[in-house]
């Protein structure tokens, strides 16, 4: 039903009729962030009431007259406790909600939880489980744990009631209250403290029950009768294409565990539903003052202009009917062996000369390293070739090039694998709207070049490293050119900071990257300027990795603010106290450092999936047996092979200088007067073509 008018009869601000609240009415109230009505202005600090009836209303001021209101009871409400956010959805507005403090999230999400009708009793409850060496699925009724849970919760209500009884009671009663009290309570607290603290413990109980409910709820949804989830969920695994958007009614999910089960989840939730958001949260942050002057009440969807997250990452159940897999085929194998002793003895020499053992390695190479800087690229990038403001496409194109850092979050000093002469990856996602193609060019120094294009940009570049060794740490120095390219022909180059391995002589090794990046508009001047700070000696790790940066017109005015972490998210300046979030990092698979550190998109990256088995050249990084034997956990057998195909590399440098050759790169070739020197096609001819006629005739079998 429509909120109720106010008493004065006056609409409030923004078109939706105010709703008295009386005093005595309130259940609960706050200032939490509420996502603007307008797109991409981010959160605004807003006052939210909560009623006895179940109301839901909110204004700009305890004194102001409220905006809008939703009736609890006749909503959808999702949440994410990982980002602070509440959902509140009837069907006509929709309250997108941040909360100030992470106390705040479990308060709120309580509370609106009391106006959630509970699911009809005696409801099916399942989960169905297949093995990977059975197709049958196993269907585990879980109502038991349902009921119990419901039980329980029914229990703690009537404690609840009994213990306010005791706080309630008379004078003249009060003696007896004592008396009792202290029969189970220390002696040293009276009644009213012996009560007051059974009332506590019972809130806390309630509270911890709260989120057990809420797991059960949001982990395994509510299951129809009838064989529909079994046929939804073999259909899922099938590979069957599922919509990008479903509803928060309706939906399956996939789960891989570590034991190798997978675990299908399928379920029509009844409405009003609390259920866990499981799209990727909306992408503005910040807080602002309350303005009467800005509104904020309308949905906006989630995510960028195009309803799409801005992270880009489509979850492998809803990808173009494939499955990535979630882990690796084996923990971080070989002993690690001391880098700072292996650069003791080779003081002076560059890297790229020194054959490494296998476990200084990580099972992935410089090519697929190049693609990691990619992941967040689609739809960053894709957003930016949509707008016509330059300071949003550039703040785009900044944030692009910062969360090409992320995935090296919890890297150490473990290295890629160096390519081979001739080497090359590709990588080609649908569910990403992302082509890539890399090239090793150049054996010393060592040069890759790689080519990336989506909808709406394509970039061009190559990328080589050189180093230091300051005692302590080493330097990684970034040489190469970058190009991005939007179809409107505007265009975009980078120079990038080093990266520091610290601690080699003792303590937790650890990534660093310190000093500035610039994006430039090539065409205009227009250019941003990220400085990488450099982490507090005493600050510890809670001040690494954090990047402040400016935006310039091309007369070299400040335009706006950039800031946030390399690792975790990257925000654009409104006001002095509002940043719109461009850019937020994915969540890092469970246990990621026992696993290299990689995120989920680099444990995909070397996988070798049905769709490609028979397209791949010969040429590809997937092919190479040293590093898929690494990967598997065979050590001595990937060194042993590591040390054979280097061999045979060398032969076959040593037999073309005999006769004068040199390498000319099959997919890449050097340009003249052109940034970057590097440009995409070769001798080759067009890789992509090639890959869809699967014409690899001439390329070398250089793993063999």
């Amino acid at each position: 039903m429509p909120p109720a008018r106010s008493s004065s009869g006056v609409s409030s601000h923004g078109g939706h009729e105010a709703v008295k609240v009386q005093k005595e009415d309130i259940v609960f109230a706050g200032w939490v962030l509420k996502k603007k009505r307008k797109k991409m202005q981010g959160y605004a600090k807003r006052w939210l009431i909560l009623t006895k009836q179940g109301m839901l209303t909110y204004s700009l001021h305890p004194d102001k007259p409220t905006r809008d209101a939703i009736e609890i009871p006749h909503a959808s409400v999702t949440s994410s406790k990982r980002h602070g956010t509440l959902h509140v959805d009837s069907g006509a507005s929709v309250f997108h909600l941040k909360v100030l403090e992470p106390a705040d999230f479990d308060k709120w999400r309580s509370q609106l939880k009391a106006f959630i009708p509970d699911a009809s009793p005696g409801s099916a409850q399942r989960i169905f489980v297949s093995s990977n060496n059975s197709t049958e699925l196993v269907a585990v009724d879980l109502s038991p744990v349902f009921n119990a849970s419901i039980t329980v919760g029914k229990l703690i209500q009537e404690v609840q009631s009994r213990v306010g009884d005791f706080k309630s009671s008379s004078t003249a009663s009060k003696g007896l209250v004592d008396s009792m009290a202290a029969m189970v309570m220390p002696r040293n607290e009276n009644g009213t403290e012996a009560i007051g603290a059974l009332s506590t413990i019972v809130d806390q109980l309630a509270a911890e029950h709260a989120n057990l409910s809420y797991a059960l709820q949001s982990k395994i949804p509510v299951q129809g009768s009838g064989s529909t989830g079994t046929m939804r969920s073999l259909q899922h695994r099938d590979g069957m294409k599922s919509d990008l958007r479903q509803s928060r009614m309706s939906f399956s999910s996939f789960r891989t565990t570590e034991t190798g089960e997978g675990t299908f989840f399928d379920a029509d939730a009844a409405d009003g539903s609390f259920n866990d958001d499981a799209a990727k949260e909306e992408q503005s942050s910040g807080a602002e003052d309350f303005d009467e002057d800005d509104d904020d009440d309308e949905d906006e969807g989630q995510g960028g202009d195009d309803g799409k997250p801005i992270s880009g990452v489509v979850p492998a159940s809803q990808s173009a009917g494939k499955k990535y897999r979630k882990q690796l085929p084996a923990k971080v194998s070989g002993d690690e062996v001391s880098l700072f002793s292996m650069l003791k003895k080779n003081v002076g020499k560059d890297l790229s000369t020194i054959s490494f053992p296998v476990s200084f390695n990580c099972p992935l190479s410089l090519l697929q390293a190049s693609c990691e800087e990619y992941e967040y690229a689609p739809a960053l990038l894709e957003r930016a070739s949509k707008t016509q403001d330059w300071v949003e496409r550039l703040c785009l194109v900044s944030a692009f090039a910062v969360s090409s850092y992320s995935s090296t979050k919890l890297r150490a000093s473990r290295k890629p694998f160096n390519p081979l002469l001739g080497e090359t990856y590709e990588c080609v996602r649908d569910d990403r709207n992302l082509r890539f193609i890399a090239e090793k060019v150049v054996h010393q120094p060592p040069i890759v070049a790689h080519y990336a294009e989506g909808k709406g940009w394509h970039c061009t570049g190559w990328s080589a490293v050189k180093n230091k060794f300051w005692g302590k740490s080493l330097e990684l120095i970034p040489e190469g050119q970058v190009r991005l390219e939007f179809d409107d022909g505007d265009a975009f180059t980078f120079t990038k900071p080093s990266s520091f391995m610290r601690n080699l002589l003792a303590g937790n090794k650890y990534l660093e990257h310190v000093g500035e990046l610039t994006v430039t508009n090539a065409n205009s001047g227009q250019r941003a300027v990220i400085e990488f700070k450099e982490g507090n000696m005493w600050g510890g790790s809670g001040s690494r990795n954090q990047v402040v940066g400016t935006v310039y017109d091309e007369n070299d005015k400040k335009v706006t603010g950039l800031k946030g972490k390399w690792s975790d998210n990257f925000a654009r300046q409104k006001d002095d106290e509002n940043y719109q979030q461009l850019w937020e990092a994915d969540e890092m698979p469970r246990n990621a450092e026992d696993y290299y550190g990689f995120t989920y998109f680099a444990i995909s990256l070397n996988e070798i999936t049905d769709d490609i088995k028979k397209i791949l050249p010969p040429s590809d990084t997937r092919l190479r047996p040293d590093q898929r034997a690494f990967e598997e956990g065979k050590v001595d057998e990937a060194e042993k092979t590591k040390q054979d195909l280097e061999g045979r590399q060398r032969e076959r440098r040593k037999q073309m200088e005999s006769k004068g050759d040199s390498y000319e790169p099959r997919w890449f070739h050097k340009s003249k007067g052109e940034d970057p020197e590097w440009q995409f096609g070769g001798k080759g001819g067009k890789y992509f073509e090639k890959r869809e006629k699967k014409e690899w005739k001439e390329v070398p079998k250089i793993f063999e």
